[in-house]
């Protein structure tokens, strides 16, 4: 029984967020050893409370008022008060004090989630791979953490790799909820010529991107122990993502991708068996 869950007792609703909102978090984490399963749950139910802002909205401006609560809950003045309520939060803070997360990156990552609310599209392919490190990097890093503790320049250039590999399918699935919000996910230089245009390019390109870093990760996974491979793997989705996302009939701007719930927990628990993404 983990700590989080002496302290708190309502790990299970917990769970049940983390199920709902970040279902690939949740299944990698049940691999992961018993001591920190419940941490790396209360991580992933943090992320899908924040990643599920931006479908939810309306306005952009709700959606930064939103992110705004959690900021000055985690990282405010009054941060260290004592309990919410929130499950997921009290949760989640207990994991940050105990593992000495980064508060700087936890910042990072909620103003990144802030500004892809905006429809703005990233300046360039370096602000692109700046929200990647953020917003997808930031829990992968800090999963790793939990499970290995501090990151060495070799970890942190895993998390990078694994970051893009990870965003940039993530960018893939969620397209038809930023164009019919207005926002494009890409650079110009990346975007279509026009709003009405064909994006099954831009889907290609994601998808040969990102197996590139996936291939990446996988050559930087070598050697290193086995609680590296359970820190990432939700990238052992990527692959059957893109399979349905390249399929002829799929249209990028309409079409929702899904993967049954047990195909998502086979893919992860081979993954775990054989320690390959």
């Amino acid at each position: 029984m983990s700590e989080a869950r002496d302290k708190f007792g309502n790990i299970e609703a917990v769970r049940a967020s983390a199920r709902r909102n970040a279902p690939d978090r949740y299944y990698a984490a049940l691999f992961a050893p018993p001591a920190v399963r419940d941490d790396l749950i209360a991580l992933a139910a943090f992320d899908g409370e924040i990643s599920r802002i931006a479908p939810l909205v309306s306005d952009a401006m709700l959606g930064e008022i939103r992110i705004s609560w959690w900021r000055d809950a985690l990282l405010g003045d009054n941060s260290e008060l004592g309990l919410s309520g929130n499950p997921v939060l009290d949760q989640f803070a207990d994991v940050m004090r105990r593992h000495t997360l980064s508060r700087e990156d936890l910042a990072c990552y909620l103003d990144a989630h802030v500004d892809a609310l905006f429809a703005d599209p990233p300046r360039d392919d370096a602000a692109l791979n700046q929200s990647l490190r953020a917003i997808d990097g930031t829990p992968l890093a800090f999963a790793l953490q939990i499970l290995h503790g501090p990151l060495d320049a070799a970890g942190r250039d895993l998390i990078n790799a694994a970051a893009r590999a990870s965003g940039l399918t993530r960018i893939a699935l969620e397209l038809p909820y930023a164009l019919a919000a207005g926002r494009s996910p890409l650079p110009d230089n990346r975007s279509p010529a026009s709003s009405d245009s064909d994006w099954r390019p831009q889907i290609g390109w994601l998808a040969e991107e990102a197996r590139a870093s996936l291939a990446a990760v996988r050559r930087q996974l070598a050697g290193k122990p086995r609680v590296f491979t359970t820190a990432l793997l939700k990238l052992a989705l990527i692959e059957p993502h893109f399979r349905a996302l390249q399929m002829a009939r799929h249209e990028p701007r309409r079409d929702i991708v899904d993967i049954a719930p047990l195909t998502r927990l086979w893919r992860i628990a081979r993954a775990h068996w054989i320690r390959a993404l």
